[in-house]
């Protein structure tokens, strides 16, 4: 899930779906899309959930891919 960043003025958070600090409204993504939103400027993955865990590691994995 990517919501808004409430800490962060035009920043969004990436959450594991079942976050509970994810709460309804925002949107659904891939994995894929989910490392996406996370290489954007001012997004950052939550640490209360999985996301940080698992996407974190998977994008230093991909660095000097692109």
């Amino acid at each position: 899930m990517v919501r808004p960043d409430p800490e962060r003025r035009g920043g969004t958070v990436v959450h594991d779906a079942g976050c509970r600090k994810a709460g309804g409204g925002g949107t659904e993504l891939g994995a894929m899309e989910a490392l996406d939103a996370l290489m954007r400027p001012g997004a950052r993955a939550c640490h209360s959930c999985d996301a940080a865990a698992v996407l974190k590691p998977a994008l230093e994995l991909g660095k000097g891919y692109a």
